[in-house]
């Protein structure tokens, strides 16, 4: 088997989090005051959960969704967690965690 380094593969903690894009950069903000040093935004999320049934082609933008996938090390995952369960916490929304491998190139 081989080892991290030798596979050109790292471990880190993936997050999925969806939340309502009137709230996107107040949690862009303290994903990135926590360490995170980038994510990725997919606009315009749609789906069903508590809330019902969010579209993503809402002409006001107010019940719009955004999905962020931030791709964080161990060592600093739990901070980063932790920034985005105090926003949701305070506006809503899912937030998945994994443990995954990032490919180095």
């Amino acid at each position: 088997m081989q080892h991290e380094s030798e596979s050109g593969m790292r471990p880190v903690k993936r997050l999925e989090i969806v939340v309502d894009s009137l709230h996107l950069d107040r949690l862009l903000n303290q994903l990135r005051k926590a360490g995170a040093t980038g994510y990725t935004v997919l606009h315009n999320a749609s789906g069903f959960g508590a809330s019902g049934t969010q579209r993503g082609d809402d002409v006001s933008g107010v019940s719009v969704n955004a999905c962020v996938l931030v791709a964080v090390p161990p060592d600093i995952a739990e901070a980063v967690i932790e920034a985005a369960r105090a926003t949701l916490r305070s506006y809503g929304g899912v937030c998945l965690v994994s443990d995954v491998q990032w490919l180095e190139y």
